[in-house]
């Protein structure tokens, strides 16, 4: 099975692999996709940026006034699909998933859906454009049951093209990190609409205000999120690697979200599982399907940072408690959600694809 993977423009999977190999970012690929390989049945090509600096310049236009989509390098890769004619497409996003979903022609196309929200959210028009690019592609992937489930109610798809794949980081990348360096810290990070960085720094606040001494680290590139000097720091940016000694000095990471059926904050469960860290987040349907509460983590109601400050609080009271959680959470993550986990679940809906477009 040869599989072509569409990566959005802003990724290249050569300077991908020489960050990874300065130990910059995770995975020898995006996504580690590379692993689709591991069965020998399966080759894997990446689609490349556009090379031509004008063509790249059209794209970059057209994607900003389409909300990220991908459609120039789309119809670009459409030109010269004669030179490596794969059996399935493969899209990690809706950005390039539903255009290559509603190009004409061409191989069974697989997308994860990350951002797509109900009809009731669009225009009449972006609805049925959302609509009819949903029923195009031959593989829904979605990264917990509840979002599928959402998905089929919203837009009537067919239950047996939506699939739930388990999400995979790369857990040598995120190794455990020893006890020692864990002090009272908190650590966060993330940049999507979902988090609630206020309530996370309000819960903090709330704990140093009743004598405990904690502080905060939280990295992302949201503008306006504050962490006071005297609450803890702020990284204004996109952490990558260094996120890594970030984990390493928490006792306890944690994720405030806003109520949603997507899964926002999973990567970060994720990675602070392979540290060896215990979470605290808040409850929405995809972390309920990853956080067994009181083996893992902890998860609280959203909109609560009183919750969120008596979870957290709990944790640190107790560090035996916080540790035996984090080496459990160690132990599941490298047992089922590594890169090549996912890399599996996701040949097999790509086989299911192809079968069905035969």
């Amino acid at each position: 099975m040869k599989v072509r993977v569409e990566l959005p423009e802003q990724l290249d999977v050569d300077e991908h692999e020489e960050a990874h190999a300065r130990d910059e970012i995770p995975d020898r690929t995006p996504y580690g996709l590379h692993h689709l390989a591991d069965d020998p049945d399966v080759e894997v090509e990446f689609r490349h940026p556009l090379h031509s600096s004008g063509a790249a310049w059209v794209a970059r236009k057209v994607r900003n006034r389409l909300d990220g989509f991908e459609v120039v390098a789309t119809a670009a890769e459409m030109l010269s699909r004669d030179r490596w004619t794969p059996d399935a497409v493969l899209c990690m996003s809706e950005h390039t998933g539903f255009p290559a979903a509603l190009a004409p022609g061409g191989p069974p196309v697989v997308s994860n859906i990350v951002w797509a929200g109900r009809p009731e959210t669009y225009s009449a028009g972006a609805r049925a454009t959302v609509g009819h690019a949903l029923h195009r592609l031959s593989g829904v992937v979605v990264l917990a049951d509840s979002i599928g489930e959402d998905l089929v109610d919203a837009w009537d798809l067919d239950p047996e093209r939506v699939h739930s794949v388990r999400l995979g980081i790369d857990t040598d990348f995120f190794p455990a990190q020893p006890w020692a360096d864990a002090g009272p810290v908190v650590a966060s990070v993330g940049d999507d609409r979902f988090r609630d960085h206020p309530v996370l720094v309000d819960a903090v606040a709330r704990l140093q205000a009743s004598g405990v001494p904690v502080r905060l680290e939280l990295g992302t590139t949201q503008r306006d999120v504050r962490v006071p000097a005297a609450l803890g720091t702020l990284h204004p940016r996109r952490m990558e690697g260094d996120v890594r000694a970030m984990y390493g000095r928490a006792t306890v990471v944690a994720v405030a979200l806003v109520p949603t059926m997507r899964g926002s904050g999973s990567t970060v469960v994720l990675e602070a599982a392979a540290s060896a860290r215990p979470v605290v987040v808040t409850r929405t349907p995809p972390m309920e399907a990853l956080i067994e509460h009181g083996v893992r983590g902890l998860l609280v109601d959203p909109e609560d940072p009183d919750a969120m400050a008596d979870a957290v609080g709990e944790l640190l009271a107790d560090p035996q408690r916080a540790r035996a959680m984090g080496e459990a959470a160690r132990r599941w993550v490298v047992e089922h959600h590594t890169s090549a986990v996912m890399a599996a679940d996701l040949r097999g809906v790509l086989r299911a694809a192809v079968e069905l477009a035969a």
